[in-house]
C-alpha cells in the first residue's frame, strides 16, 4: 500500500566546505539541491525541501531542520535518501509534521556555535571544524563584551550588505564563550540571525579579547552602527547550526488550531 503524501519535518546535518551554504544558486553547489537531487531520485517526483537557516558558504549544521511534503515513511526519507547522498550531507531523522508546518517561517529559536582552539599549532583532526587563536586571549574581555548582546537590538554592524533581511532588528538571548581544556566555544541563540551575523560577532569580539578593541568601543556598535566599524567575519569553517526549536503545535503531527496563522 503506497504512503499518502504529507508534511514532513527532516533534521539534517552536514560538512559545509564544499558547499556554497545551504540555499540553492544557479552557478554554485548548495546542500539544498543535493538533497533535493536525492529527493527527487527517491520519490520519482521533485520535493522542494525548504530550511530553516541559510546557512552561508563553509559553515556546517549538525542540527538543520527542513520541511516538505512527500508520499513517503520516515524510514524511507532518512535510509533513501542517505543511501543518494553525498557522504558529507545526511538525513538524521524524519518526523511527521502539521500541514502547513514551514521551517524557516516557524523557527522560534536558534543556536549557533562557533569553535576556537587555543594552541600554538592546531591539530589537522580539529583544523576543519575549529579555527586557532593565540592561548594567550583574553577571555574575561571576551565575556564581558558578550555579556552586552542578550537583547533586541539593531545589528546592522554585523550584517553583510545583500542580505534578504526587511529589518536588522533581533532578538538574541545567550551569548557565552565555554571552555573545555584548550577548546574555546562561543554559544549564541536567539530567535533568529542576519546573513554573516554571527561570524561577525565573532570575529570583533575576537579583537576585544586581543586588546585590539575596548569593551565600551564593542558596545557602542550595538545600536545600529555601520558595518564596516565592525570587525571582520571570522572563517565560516568555524560554524555549526546546532539545533532549531519550534513551538509544540509544530512538532505533533496533529495539524495547527483551526484558523491559526501566527508561526508561535
Amino acid at each position: 500500500m503506497s504512503e499518502p503524501e504529507r508534511t514532513w519535518r527532516l533534521t539534517v546535518a552536514y560538512r559545509g566546505d564544499r558547499y556554497a551554504g545551504w540555499q540553492r544558486q544557479a552557478n554554485a553547489l548548495a546542500v539544498q539541491q543535493v538533497l533535493e537531487e536525492a529527493l527527487a531520485d527517491l520519490l520519482g517526483v521533485r520535493a522542494p525541501a525548504t530550511g530553516a537557516s541559510r546557512t552561508d558558504a563553509g559553515v556546517h549544521a549538525r542540527g538543520q531542520v527542513v520541511s516538505l511534503r512527500a508520499a513517503a515513511g520516515a524510514r524511507a526519507l532518512v535510509h533513501g535518501s542517505n543511501a543518494r547522498l553525498p557522504e558529507d550531507v545526511r538525513v538524521l531523522a524524519a518526523a511527521p509534521a502539521p500541514d502547513g508546518f514551514h521551517a524557516r517561517k516557524h523557527a522560534r529559536v536558534k543556536e549557533y556555535r562557533y569553535a576556537l582552539r587555543r594552541v600554538a599549532v592546531l591539530s589537522p583532526l580539529d583544523a576543519p571544524f575549529a579555527v586557532r587563536v593565540d592561548p594567550r586571549i583574553d577571555v574575561a574581555r571576551l565575556r564581558a563584551a558578550a555579556a552586552l548582546l542578550p537583547g533586541r537590538r539593531d545589528w546592522s554592524a554585523f550584517a553583510k550588505t545583500g542580505g534578504s533581511h526587511t529589518t536588522t532588528v533581533r532578538r538574541l538571548d545567550v551569548a557565552e564563550w565555554i571552555e573545555e581544556g584548550d577548546a574555546l566555544t562561543f554559544r549564541v541563540v536567539g530567535e533568529g540571525f542576519l546573513r554573516g551575523m554571527v561570524r561577525a560577532l565573532v570575529g570583533t569580539l575576537l579583537e576585544v579579547g586581543r586588546g585590539r578593541r575596548s569593551v565600551d568601543a564593542f558596545a557602542a556598535l550595538l545600536g545600529g552602527r555601520a558595518r564596516g566599524e565592525a570587525g571582520p567575519n571570522a572563517p565560516a569553517h568555524g560554524l555549526v547550526l546546532e539545533r532549531v526549536d519550534y513551538a509544540p503545535r509544530w512538532l505533533s503531527g496533529e495539524g495547527p488550531p483551526e484558523g491559526s496563522s501566527h508561526p508561535l
